[in-house]
């Protein structure tokens, strides 16, 4: 379905989130387990396609990347984008897969922009119970299809950051552009406490920018500044139970930077350089001397068991590891057969894990048993 901006801007509201006391993980942090601390690391067992390019009849030539994964209402659903190249490309959408059991995929939704490209799609489940498709739109024809709000004619708009909202996962709405995310790009999303996070980067967002939103379609910026010393791109959030929440960040650098933000208004933000046990040695050593290059397409995810786990493409591999907050350490845990930025969601004591693989010609999905 081709989508454009809402012609009307969207009016963003203030938003209050209950005072909750400050701590990681409630009563019991959430450190790395002894026990994953002695088994060194390994691989996680062999993927299998779930999708590839045989399944788009419409194009001779595509790529399939960065695949995020969730389970919404009993399904499993998975988003990429596809386009020609890598790259911004007139040719980039969004398309998300559905399956009832992981092994047989079906498309839920395809989302298309006349001169756009619909760059990594991700997906989330709002306060309220919808699934939640967003992503930043690349204007690929100066901006004449698909205005942003308030801006149609405005030099140097070159992107919108957007979402749709679906159900029932299977109709979705038509696409929403809260006039805070003209020339930005709000990322991956997080939901707490009735309300959903992301932080934004490029163009006005450039030195980084927290922003909340009660419903998926209107915004408002929480905190500007946010990358510590003025750099940084993708990150991801996750939550403790009392409202603490911890930022997985990538600037660029080898290096493993950890945030930690405080309820209620995240005003007061705590970064540091992780050290990284990389070789199950026990030792630890700043990431710049184990590390080549930065954390790709970082996710960190809070385990049922309270243990925080991230996953990112680091050095051209697809690596889970254990994080410590509380220390500001990086376990590695499993390494995956992939080199796309992934998508992780636990499931009945597993780790679901969704990437391509080499020439982005499939996505593809294995699962990894969590360790006590």
């Amino acid at each position: 379905m081709r989508q454009r901006i809402l012609a009307a801007a969207l009016v963003c509201a203030a938003f209050l989130l209950s005072p909750a006391r400050p701590g990681l993980a409630g009563e019991q942090p959430a450190a790395v387990p002894a026990s994953a601390a002695a088994t060194p690391a390994g691989r996680a067992p062999a993927g299998r396609l779930i999708w590839d390019a045989t399944r788009i009849p419409d194009r001779e030539k595509t790529r399939l990347e960065f695949p995020d994964l969730i389970r919404f209402r009993g399904d499993w659903y998975c988003s990429f984008r596809e386009g020609e190249i890598h790259g911004n490309h007139p040719s980039g959408r969004g398309r998300v897969i559905r399956s009832a059991d992981g092994e047989e995929w079906e498309t839920a939704a395809l989302m298309e922009w006349d001169g756009g490209d619909v760059r990594d799609p991700r997906l989330s489940v709002t306060a309220d119970g919808q699934l939640m498709l967003n992503s930043s739109i690349y204007f690929t024809s100066a901006c004449r299809s698909g205005t942003p709000p308030n801006e149609a004619e405005a030099e140097g708009v070159t992107r919108q950051s957007v979402t749709w909202l679906s159900a029932d996962g299977q109709t979705w709405t038509s696409v929403y552009a809260c006039p805070t995310g003209v020339n930005s790009w709000r990322w991956a999303v997080s939901w707490h406490g009735g309300m959903g996070y992301s932080v934004a980067y490029t163009g006005k967002d450039s030195q980084g920018t927290l922003y909340r939103t009660r419903d998926g379609k209107s915004w408002r910026a929480l905190r500007g500044d946010f990358f510590p010393e003025g750099r940084g791109s993708e990150a991801a959030l996750a939550f403790a139970p009392d409202g603490t929440v911890c930022c997985l960040l990538r600037d660029g650098r080898a290096r493993g930077m950890i945030g930690v933000g405080t309820p209620p208004d995240y005003q007061v933000w705590q970064w540091k350089d992780a050290s990284v046990d990389w070789r199950g040695d026990g030792q630890l050593r700043p990431a710049s001397d184990v590390w080549k290059g930065s954390v790709g397409g970082p996710k960190i995810v809070r385990l049922h068991d309270g243990r925080f786990l991230g996953i990112a493409r680091i050095d051209g591999r697809v690596t889970l590891f254990w994080v410590d907050p509380e220390q500001t350490v990086f376990k590695k845990f499993v390494e995956v057969d992939g080199t796309s930025y992934p998508g992780l969601v636990e499931h009945e004591k597993q780790l679901w894990v969704t990437y391509g693989v080499g020439d982005a010609a499939g996505i593809f999905l294995t699962k990894v048993p969590v360790s006590e």
